[in-house]
């Protein structure tokens, strides 16, 4: 088996105070957030598939544009030698999002 070539997860989380100082710093200091696009999301159970195949190891967002040059983001799946696994997934800005499924 190869060894991973990604080094070892480290914790991303924030606890709630330290979010607040954060954003309480920012505006303190006089420097405004800068305008971003909206809020670009992922669908849940699209992103569970993704994560239920066993070669997957790491999980990475990959900037590209569409033909109208828009900013959209794609989910993909790494496995422990780096290469792309399984379907990415395109954020639903600009995409359309998958259609509802009624139950």
């Amino acid at each position: 088996m190869k060894k991973s070539i990604f080094a070892k997860p480290h914790n991303h989380k924030i606890d709630k105070t330290d979010f607040e100082k954060y954003l309480k710093n920012t505006k303190q200091k006089g420097r405004r957030l800068k305008p971003h696009h909206p809020v670009e999301t992922f669908d849940a159970k699209q992103v569970i598939d993704m994560l239920s195949k066993k070669s997957v190891v790491r999980l990475g967002v990959v900037q590209g544009a569409d033909d109208n040059g828009r900013r959209i983001s794609i989910l993909v799946g790494y496995n422990s030698n780096g290469k792309i696994v399984g379907k990415a997934l395109q954020t639903a800005d600009p995409c359309p999002p998958p259609p509802c499924e009624q139950n």
